[in-house]
């Protein structure tokens, strides 16, 4: 009968929850790409460099601090000694600072100083946006370049505005786990075991792997992740160990990979 084809058309319960959970994923997904850094609300500068010049320059870079977004705090860890820390997920209050706070110097060639003596030279304020992350972020900038001796320097300070909700924070985790498992993967597919040329194997497969998968985690992570090739080839559980720890560092929680576990049972 018809009304019967009916019925037995219509999803069942089970199927009508899987259905919302896929609906729920994707729309965190989707939402997790409208995070923006707004454009800068304030800046000043010292002689030699106008605001409205470094506001441009920021203006047109400043999307690239997304991908710095904050998804791990650190806290005093559980057991009693002294420096004992631990990594948990980061959650947002209603009434969470928004505002981004970035201090920086440049040079007459408009490239930021990376290495500066003064403390108050160097400098990131944000609940949203991992600071050090940041920091790896806007060295890579440019500016416009202005006239002086290669020793002038021009102070910048600036101020603008950029906040997450729970979904695209967890869709930026969903992101990082599927970064870390091909990651895994890649590792896992080789086939030496033997440190000396698992070392020139590792290093090829993290240089290609992250050509392809870098661009999008924190700089941190891609430098940590050469550090594992560069020390797979002597320390084979001390590469392993990098590997777990950025990850802990970035997730608060590490993901199996039993391949390279076993490597360091077999060596």
């Amino acid at each position: 009968m018809p009304c019967l084809a009916i019925v037995r058309a219509m999803p069942s319960r089970p199927d009508c929850r899987r259905l919302a959970s896929v609906l729920t994923l994707v729309s965190s997904l989707l939402t997790a790409q409208a995070a923006e850094v707004s454009p800068a609300e304030r800046v000043e500068t010292s002689p030699g460099l106008s605001p409205d010049a470094v506001r441009r320059a920021f203006d047109s870079q400043r999307q690239t601090l997304a991908s710095c977004m904050r998804l791990v705090s650190i806290q005093r860890g559980k057991d009693k000694a002294p420096h004992s820390i631990e990594f948990v997920p980061w959650k947002a209050g209603p009434d969470t600072d928004d505002r981004i706070r970035v201090r920086f110097t440049l040079a007459p060639d408009g490239k930021v100083q990376k290495e500066e003596r003064q403390a108050e030279a160097w400098g990131v304020r944000s609940m949203f946006l991992d600071p050090g992350c940041v920091e790896e972020r806007v060295k890579t900038w440019s500016f416009p370049t202005f006239p002086g001796n290669h020793d002038e320097r021009v102070q910048v300070e600036l101020w603008a505005r950029f906040r997450t909700t729970e979904a695209e924070r967890t869709a930026a985790a969903t992101r990082l786990r599927e970064f870390y498992g091909d990651f895994c993967k890649a590792l896992s597919a080789l086939k030496v075991t033997q440190q000396p040329q698992a070392g020139v194997a590792w290093r090829a497969t993290i240089k290609r792997f992250l050509a392809e998968h870098g661009a999008r985690v924190d700089p941190r992570i891609g430098t940590a992740m050469q550090a594992v090739g560069d020390i797979a080839g002597h320390d084979l559980p001390g590469a392993i160990s990098i590997y777990e720890l950025s990850m802990e560092e970035s997730l608060a929680t590490t993901i199996p990979c039993p391949k390279l576990r076993a490597w360091v049972k077999e060596g």
